[in-house]
């Protein structure tokens, strides 16, 4: 049969000073091989597609099918609004130029008549104070009474 027995933890009770130093995640061989890998490591020489590569394993499988989704929905929603942007731009621009055109053609030409109308009634008013009834002389003179 088994005897239980009670055992006093010693070191339980005891002050104990705690150091940073006496605990390590790796033992020296590794941390020998791992200083090994920094030695041949050139930032230099790697280059912008092997940084992204190598964040493919830092980014779980989960977040990365999140973010892949996201990035396509956004890319697929620019490129739409931008191709429908694109031709609703171009209805604008050329509506306005075939109406708009003509319409600014036919105000100029309606300003311009209105100016001549002006000049013809002010060389007109200009006429009669130069010379006040010059233009009876050139009209029929009334047929006597008879």
């Amino acid at each position: 049969m088994v005897k239980v027995e009670k055992v006093d933890d010693e070191h339980r009770f005891a002050p104990t000073v705690e150091d940073d130093a006496d605990y390590t995640d790796v033992s020296d061989t590794e941390e020998l091989a791992a200083e090994d890998d920094y030695d041949d490591f050139d930032p230099e020489s790697e280059s912008l597609m092997d940084r992204v590569v190598a964040l493919k394993d830092v980014v779980p499988p989960a977040y990365r099918s999140k973010l892949t989704s996201v990035f396509s929905t956004a890319s697929k929603g620019i490129t739409g609004t931008l191709f429908y942007g694109g031709k609703a731009l171009w209805i604008a621009t050329t509506s306005s130029l075939l109406l708009g055109v003509p319409l600014a053609l036919s105000i100029v030409s309606e300003q311009q008549l209105i100016e001549m109308e002006k000049e013809m009634k002010l060389s007109q008013s200009t006429n009669e104070v130069l010379a006040p009834g010059a233009e009876g002389g050139f009209q029929q003179p009334p047929a006597p009474a008879a």
